[in-house]
């Protein structure tokens, strides 16, 4: 048999996770549910006539028509169709999610997580396409898996609309990938569905996970309705897949670094995503302040694709950790702050010991009642910035602010020109980032004033997009004051996108606007993709597209 598969598309049910049924206690406590959700007040009985009703009139259709619906659609216009429109669509998630508990008792295989890790590691790029009525599950089972990460492209029939046996689905799958159907296996457990439309599609090579089949030659060759093979267990594919000669080469190579932020709960180690890194086509990776020395070991870290360093990496003692005991380089407390600067300098000395030349410093934050900020970002999603309650306590805030920040900044001065001594004779810069929250350090002036503290060529500016649209949008400093003022001491910006008051979303998935920082931005610093891992592979693609669209890049 030929080895010249490059890409692996995987269905679900029944192939990477099995079904059975539901305990009837389960089943009934779903049922529950729905009547509540709805205020329905339905005997239970009569709730599962109803339901099955209209679950057997949707499959009836979605199998002659090939088409399939998102949850809004399915609820509203197939299982409860005489009730209030707006309130089912409202609730259509929860809905579906009890309705599925309700008909099955689903699991992932024992051997899922084993196979997609040897098939990833072994240098296949892998995929999921599947005929489902849920858009939540398969995300979740590979969150949770920490697979996330390896595949590559995930096509649901809920989502796309269109299902098997229709080819189109596949070929989607194919077109976002950049591959021929030629150079593609496909593996599903159904001859309806998944070998028809695998075939249809021009896959090269078509596998079945079925444990009561075997093999026939003859049959297979013959008979376009077989698969090429039948499996009798997921693991069976180790033989038929080996190790390629080579792995894969991205298609474009992009002058962009990505934060190992994204990494967290989507790969099962710090390898398989630096891997994953390369083959999306990133220059560089930063190692950030979630990553401890247990992640490390293993780790290639000498081959120069490590950035940036963002500290405190290595966390064996967590950045949440130090923040909650106070152990920063902002510290009035003597003591806890020299251990804010020891735990820097283990970021230098990761740095020295694997050629990295920038750390990305943090400098701590205020000492003060931290519910302010809290309360002021519930009354802003609440009413706004404009609003007179949220002005009251915006006053009260930065008042309170401005009475504490002196003695935090005295302190961080200090550390900051420690670090430098250690820091500079082994050629390593410290780059300081505009924050997230108001309470922490530092604000434009105070950037201003440590910056003062050496030159660019020891000390930079680390120019946060999120950070700096947040505070922006709470009112406290204008977006742009960041770039007038510290475009000319920029190394390096972290790259993400904000919806309202949230930040780390992919490039493209939020408001900020990226034609204004375009002509900020120095040629030659370092450019950070940083995004929150439920951003999937193809947002962080398309992000990279939307950031190339932009001039970012």
């Amino acid at each position: 048999m030929k080895h010249d598969i490059d890409v692996i598309l995987f269905d679900v049910g029944g192939t990477l996770r099995g079904a059975w049924r539901q305990e009837e206690e389960k089943a009934m406590q779903a049922l529950g549910e729905i009547n509540r959700l709805m205020n329905l007040n339905m005997p239970e009985n009569e709730l599962f006539r109803l339901l099955k009703k209209g679950s057997k009139g949707y499959s009836a259709w979605a199998q002659e028509t090939h088409m399939e619906l998102d949850e809004e659609q399915l609820w509203s216009r197939w299982m409860l169709p005489d009730h209030p429109e707006q309130l089912v669509r409202s609730l259509a998630m929860q809905l579906n999610a009890c309705w599925r508990q309700i008909i099955a008792n689903r699991e992932i295989f024992p051997e899922t997580q084993e196979i997609l890790m040897t098939l990833f590691r072994r240098g296949y790029r892998l995929g999921i396409v599947s005929n489902t009525t849920t858009s939540v599950e398969v995300p979740e089972f590979l969150r949770r898996l920490k697979l996330t990460g390896m595949l590559e492209c995930v096509i649901l029939s809920c989502q796309y609309g269109r299902r098997k046996p229709d080819p189109d689905i596949l070929l989607e799958a194919t077109r976002r990938m950049g591959v021929d159907p030629l150079q593609c296996a496909y593996i599903g457990d159904r001859l309806d569905r998944d070998v028809v439309a695998a075939r249809a599609a021009g896959f090269r090579q078509i596998i079945i996970l079925d444990g009561d089949r075997k093999n026939n030659d003859e049959n297979l060759v013959s008979d376009p309705a077989q698969p090429d093979l039948y499996i009798s267990n997921l693991l069976d594919l180790k033989k038929i897949f080996p190790m390629k000669d080579a792995l894969p080469v991205p298609i474009n190579k992009y002058p962009l670094s990505i934060s190992t932020m994204w990494a967290i709960d989507n790969f099962p180690h710090l390898t398989d995503f630096l891997q994953a890194s390369k083959r999306i086509g990133f220059e560089g990776v930063e190692l950030n302040h979630q990553i401890n020395s247990d992640m490390l070991q293993g780790t290639n870290l000498k081959d120069g694709f490590i950035a940036s360093i963002h500290e405190p990496c290595p966390a064996d003692i967590s950045a949440n950790d130090l923040k909650k005991r106070d152990w920063l380089i902002s510290s009035i407390d003597e003591e806890k702050r020299q251990k804010g600067v020891d735990s820097i300098k283990r970021s230098v000395f990761l740095a020295n010991k694997i050629g990295v030349k920038n750390i990305v410093v943090h400098c701590g934050q205020i000492v003060m009642d931290l519910g302010l900020e809290v309360q002021l970002r519930a009354l802003y999603e609440k009413e706004g910035a404009a609003g007179e309650s949220y002005q009251i306590l915006k006053q009260h805030y930065e008042t309170e602010r401005e009475r504490l920040a002196r003695a935090h900044m005295d302190s961080l001065k200090k550390s900051i020109q420690e670090l430098l001594q250690v820091a500079a004779p082994l050629g390593i810069r410290l780059a300081l980032e505009n924050r997230y929250h108001y309470f922490d350090l530092p604000l434009v002036d105070e950037m201003e004033e440590l910056l003062a503290l050496a030159g660019q060529d020891q000390l930079g500016f680390i120019y946060d997009v999120g950070h700096a649209q947040t505070l922006d949008r709470l009112g406290f400093v204008p977006h742009e004051e960041w770039l007038r003022r510290f475009s000319d001491r920029m190394v390096e910006i972290h790259i993400h996108d904000v919806k309202g008051i949230i930040d780390h979303y992919a490039p493209g998935l939020g408001e900020v606007d990226f034609d204004m920082i375009r002509p900020y931005l120095p040629a030659g610093i370092i450019r950070t993709v940083e995004i929150h891992p439920r951003n999937t592979p193809e947002e962080l693609r398309q992000g990279i597209n939307f950031l190339e669209i932009k001039g970012i890049i």
